[in-house]
């Protein structure tokens, strides 16, 4: 009997600024305009720097209130 190795694929992105990038380039459109998404990247940069955290997903209620 042969053993089968079935892989889990590559997820879509780890981080909302991720997805977005991959809807983007995969010709899905957009959810973010592009100062939503500097934003996004900047509020990512912040998490990862105080809790270092790799996975996090950002609302759009949260990248609203950066100014």
């Amino acid at each position: 009997m042969a053993n089968i190795i079935i892989q889990k694929p590559d997820s879509f992105g780890k981080t909302r600024s991720e997805q977005e990038k991959n809807l983007r380039s995969e010709g899905w459109g957009h959810t973010l305009t592009d100062e939503q998404l500097e934003k996004c990247k900047f509020l990512e940069k912040r998490v990862r720097e105080k809790y270092g955290a790799n996975k996090n997903f950002i609302t759009a209620i949260d990248i609203d209130k950066v100014k």
